[in-house]
């Protein structure tokens, strides 16, 4: 393991302080993971409703009035799970703005490590799971809209 180059500077906090903050800084972080995974549970539940609404239009005579009624549901459907999506990805940045402030107060070994990676970096990965999480909810709608005409 690689000597690190420069020495430790600890916190400042007293010790009651610090195991609160790591308690905090553990909930934003079990905050953040639970946030992606209802963004998961959501992209997948939205697939599985498009591919329902797919063969109940399947199981209706042709030419049903259901079908008019399937498509806007699957279109106010898609525009739900999109506002969800976003929804959370600003709960998530909110609660990464608040565990990187938290980090600012531990020691400068801790600040070294949470910065491996840039602010940027981070950003891009970030809301690029994003749109493409977006892209996939209007990808299927829009193929269950077409399977449906």
């Amino acid at each position: 393991m690689a000597k690190p180059s420069a020495e430790n500077e600890p916190s400042e906090l007293d010790e009651l302080t610090h195991v609160e903050l790591r308690t905090m800084h553990g909930n934003a972080a079990a905050a953040i993971l639970f946030a992606k995974g209802i963004q998961r549970g959501a992209v997948g539940f939205a697939i599985f409703v498009f591919t329902a609404a797919i063969f109940i239009d399947r199981a209706a005579s042709p030419n049903h009035p259901l079908t008019g009624l399937l498509s806007v549901a699957i279109i106010l459907f898609a525009c739900g799970m999109i506002f969800l999506l976003f929804m959370y990805q600003m709960w998530q940045f909110n609660e990464i703005k608040r565990a990187r402030m938290i980090e600012t107060l531990f020691s400068s070994y801790c600040r070294k490590v949470n910065n491996i990676e840039s602010r940027r970096e981070r950003n891009v990965e970030r809301y690029t799971m994003l749109v493409f999480k977006a892209a996939v909810v209007v990808g299927s709608a829009v193929i269950a809209l077409m399977a449906i005409r």
